[in-house]
């Protein structure tokens, strides 16, 4: 079964437009349908008209320099990732899990943490797409909670952007590691990884 963090309650308007769509228009056109909302037009540029919520071809600004923003990058896939504002380093969100807490739950509070569900993403997967193993910080062996521990061990999960803008939320830097984000393709990480870190993940990821 797929895994979807989604609160339907939010779109109840739109699913009582499906049952009023124009049936002929569907079967000339089954793309027409104003139920996604990430292909509203949002900028114009020159005659043409593109959507910033939206990773479709014909929707995308092919001129598009920011990194963070999704139009980046538009023919490969790009990856999220965040500068951490200790190291000033680059590298894949993560979080915390204690006893009990289940890989459902540390998702869902991973993404909220970052964005305040401020868009929605679809999960790729029950099982992780990779993981780690690391040897504790200095600062982390003088914390008493990691008496007895040796290193720490990181599962990294997938998941696409599902629908909405994609933005992060105000509060960012102040409760998480990281201040900053980029929307990145797999032939510009070695741009922003460290060699160790870049050799750990690449071969995980996915061109397109």
């Amino acid at each position: 079964m797929n895994e979807y963090y989604l609160n339907l309650k939010a779109h109840v308007a739109e699913f009582e437009e499906v049952i009023k769509l124009n049936e002929d228009l569907l079967n000339s056109n089954p793309y027409c349908s104003n139920m996604n909302l990430d292909n509203f037009p949002t900028h114009k540029l020159g005659d043409e008209t593109y959507c910033a919520a939206s990773k479709n071809w014909s929707k995308v600004d092919p001129q598009a320099q920011d990194v963070r923003s999704l139009h980046y990058a538009s023919e490969d896939r790009v990856f999220l990732i965040f500068r951490n504002k200790y190291t000033q380093e680059w590298e894949f969100p993560t979080g915390t899990m204690k006893f009990g807490t289940t890989f459902m739950r540390a998702k869902q509070t991973l993404f909220d943490l970052y964005t305040d569900n401020l868009f929605k993403i679809k999960y790729q997967f029950n099982s992780p797409l990779h993981h780690t193993i690391r040897n504790l910080t200095e600062a982390e062996k003088e914390n008493p909670q990691n008496n007895g521990m040796q290193g720490v061990r990181t599962y990294f999960f997938g998941a696409h952007h599902y629908r909405g803008f994609p933005t992060m939320s105000p509060q960012m830097a102040d409760r998480t590691n990281h201040d900053d984000f980029a929307w990145i393709p797999k032939r510009q990480l070695n741009e922003y990884f460290t060699r160790e870190y870049y050799t750990a993940f690449i071969h995980a990821l996915r061109t397109r």
